[in-house]
């Protein structure tokens, strides 16, 4: 994580990339401390441990429909 131009933005190293509070446009308490000005960023952080961490998990599925089996030619 770092500011510039009083901007945060978040690395692929942060675990806020997997935040259900981040993620979702739920408001993340650190970053509102941030945006706020409560807490300044000086030099560039990595999140590693957050206790307002919450992991999101993404469920797929393929959903095959029956026109699509019968017109498969194979």
């Amino acid at each position: 994580m770092y500011c510039s131009n009083s901007k945060i933005f978040i690395e692929d190293d942060d675990i806020c990339v997997t935040c259900e509070n981040y993620i979702k446009d739920v408001n993340c308490p650190l970053l509102s401390a941030l945006v706020q000005g409560d807490v300044f960023l000086e030099e560039n952080l990595i999140v590693k441990k957050c206790g307002f961490y919450k992991e999101f998990k993404r469920y797929l599925h393929i959903v095959r429909s029956k026109k699509n089996e019968n017109n498969n030619i194979g």
